[in-house]
C-alpha cells in the first residue's frame, strides 16, 4: 500500500509544475510532460493497458480540437495522453471530479456572462482531479 502512495507523489509534483505554469502563461511545457511520460513508463502496472488507453484519450482530444478548432491545446492533449498512459483504465475514474469541475466553471462562465468563448486553463483541473482522485483512493 504504501509503495502505491509514493509512487504517484512524482506525478503529483509535476502536475503542480505544470498547473502554475499553465495559469501564469497559458502553456504546458514539452520537457514536463516528457519527463512525466519517461517516469510513466517505469511506473506503468500494464502496459498493453496504457498503451490501449493512451491512444484512445489522445484520438478522442485530439479529434476534439480539430471539431472545436484548437479548443484544447497540444500541450494539454499531450499531458491527458501521458496520464492516461500511466494510469491505464483508472484514468477514467480519475476525470471524473475534472468532469465536474469543468461543469461547474462552465456554469459559472455562463452566468457571469462571458459564455462559452470563456478560456480557462486545463492543467489545473487534471491536476486537483488527480489529487482529489488519489486522496480519495488513499482514504479508502
Amino acid at each position: 500500500m504504501e509503495a502505491i502512495k509514493v509512487r504517484y507523489v512524482p506525478v503529483i509534483i509535476l502536475l503542480g509544475y505544470l498547473s502554475y505554469v499553465d495559469l501564469k502563461k497559458r502553456e504546458v511545457p514539452d520537457l514536463a510532460v516528457l519527463a512525466l511520460f519517461i517516469y510513466s513508463l517505469l511506473a506503468c502496472r500494464n502496459l498493453k493497458e496504457g498503451l490501449i488507453t493512451g491512444g484512445l484519450v489522445f484520438i478522442v482530444h485530439l479529434s476534439a480540437a480539430v471539431i472545436t478548432n484548437g479548443g484544447i491545446g497540444g500541450g494539454d492533449i499531450k499531458l491527458m495522453s501521458v496520464l492516461a498512459f500511466l494510469l491505464g483504465r483508472d484514468f477514467f475514474l480519475m476525470v471524473l471530479p475534472m468532469a465536474w469541475l469543468m461543469i461547474a466553471m462552465l456554469v459559472y462562465a455562463l452566468f457571469t456572462g462571458r459564455g462559452l468563448r470563456y478560456s480557462i486553463p486545463l492543467v489545473p483541473y487534471i491536476f486537483i482531479s488527480f489529487v482529489l482522485w488519489r486522496w480519495f483512493l488513499w482514504k479508502a
